[in-house]
C-alpha cells in the first residue's frame, strides 16, 4: 500500500524515522515486534494481523533481512529466531512441527515519524509473504532458528511435482495413465486395459495376427 499524502510528505524531510513491524503467524505464538525499541499497540486499524501489541525489544527475534522487490515478486526474505537450548525450548518444539508454521502468514508494516517521534499519516502495509523453511544455525549456545519467508508468487508458483501418472488422484474411474504405461511396457494383458471400451486390437496385435496367418 503506498504512504498516504502526510506520510509521503514526511518522507521527503531531513529526518525520517521509519518504525518496522513484523507479524509471524505461528500457531499457538504469533510474534508480534517492532523496531522501535518500545512496546506499541495498534487497534482499530480494521485489519485482525495487524491490531495487536508489538514488543519493542523481543528476545525471540534476532534479525530479518532486508526485502528486495524484482518482477517475479521480491528474494527470499529470512527472520532469525533465538533458537538456544534450555532457553527457547518452547520455540524450538513448538517450531518442530511445520503444521505449526509452514505455508502461514508473515507481514511487514511501515510507520513513518519525523524527528520528534511523532507518528505521520498512516501505517502502510510493506510486505506479506509466507513461512516455507526452517533451518537450525549454529550450535548449542548460539543456535539461531532461520525462517525463510517466500512472496505468494513464489511461494505458491513453484512446480506441482505432479505428472499424467496423477490423474486416478483426481479421478479414480480414470485407469488410462495405468493404461498406457502397462501397454508402453508391452503388458496388453493388464486387467487395467482389458474391456478398455472397445478400443480393439492393438498395432502391434494385429501385426502379430497377420505374421501368423502369412505362416499357415
Amino acid at each position: 500500500m503506498l504512504p498516504d499524502a502526510t506520510a509521503s510528505a514526511a518522507m521527503g524531510s531531513s529526518v525520517v524515522k521509519p518504525v518496522w513491524f513484523i507479524y509471524l503467524d505461528i500457531v499457538g505464538d504469533p510474534v508480534r515486534a517492532n523496531s522501535s525499541g518500545e512496546t506499541l499497540t495498534i487497534a482499530g486499524s480494521g485489519m485482525a494481523d495487524l491490531d495487536g501489541e508489538y514488543i519493542g525489544v523481543d528476545s525471540r527475534l534476532l534479525s530479518i533481512s532486508a526485502v528486495r522487490m524484482k518482477p517475479g515478486g521480491s528474494d527470499t526474505v529470512t527472520v532469525k529466531l533465538s533458537g538456544i537450548r534450555g532457553l527457547d525450548d518452547d520455540d524450538r518444539i513448538l517450531l518442530a512441527n511445520p503444521a505449526n508454521w509452514q505455508g502461514r502468514v508473515a507481514r511487514m508494516w511501515r510507520m513513518i515519524r519525523n524527528e520528534a517521534n511523532a507518528q505521520q499519516g498512516g501505517i502502510q502495509h510493506y510486505y506479506t509473504g509466507y513461512m516455507m523453511g526452517l533451518a537450525h544455525v549454529g550450535n548449542a549456545t548460539t543456535l539461531t532458528l532461520d525462517l525463510t519467508i517466500e512472496s505468494y508468487l513464489a511461494a505458491f508458483n513453484s512446480a506441482s511435482g505432479r505428472s499424467y501418472a496423477d490423474q486416478e488422484s483426481f479421478d479414480e474411474q480414470d485407469l488410462s495413465p495405468r493404461a498406457a504405461f502397462s501397454m508402453a511396457n508391452g503388458n496388453t494383458s493388464s486387467s487395467v486395459i482389458s474391456g478398455a471400451g472397445g478400443a480393439g486390437e492393438t498395432p502391434a496385435g494385429d501385426a502379430a495376427k497377420k505374421k501368423k496367418k502369412n505362416k499357415l
